[in-house]
């Protein structure tokens, strides 16, 4: 027959293991986004000859949508998507040109540029965002997400690194 105290031990190392291990797996959910890979290279996607936007920069014309294909790493899978963006004026930007995504922020519906209301319309739900993007009516709670956009050898380059943070 066994002891008391040996009893009082034994299940005192079994409580810790157990402990132990999930409070394991527990830290390891909980540090886990601290162990994100390092920043990655800009990634630039081609969206055309630069000379091809003078119209939009100059404000003669209204944004322009376009179609990017790019890879999209997702855990161990590496797969190729189609996304769509709309190229606009922007006065600020050293090229005079941003890309807008076209993913409406309130439940990720296509928006689709509207020129006789001079605004972006989200089709589901009755989003509204103005030619820079912001919000002018309806449930959107932010902007369209503004990616910049590098004119460098006469191409005109998306910056994508941003997609995937």
């Amino acid at each position: 027959m066994a002891s008391r105290r040996t009893f009082t031990l034994a299940a005192f190392g079994t409580a810790v293991a157990a402990a132990s291990s999930v409070s394991g797996a527990v830290l390891a959910f909980v540090l886990g986004p601290l162990r994100r890979r390092a920043p990655q290279e800009p990634v630039l996607l081609d969206v055309g000859p630069a000379s091809a936007f003078e119209a939009l920069r100059s404000g003669a014309s209204g944004p322009e949508e376009i179609l990017v294909e790019r890879a999209v790493e997702d855990g161990y899978m590496r797969r190729r998507v189609k996304e769509r963006f709309a190229i606009v004026r922007d006065g600020g930007a050293a090229s005079g040109l941003a890309a807008l995504a076209t993913t409406c922020s309130h439940l990720g519906c296509g928006v689709s540029w509207d020129r006789g209301r001079n605004a972006f319309l989200c089709p589901c739900h009755g989003g509204v965002y103005g030619p820079d993007g912001a919000v002018l009516a309806g449930p959107p709670p932010r902007p369209l997400r503004r990616l910049p956009l590098v004119v460098d050898g006469g191409r005109a380059r998306l910056d994508a690194s941003a997609l995937d943070a």
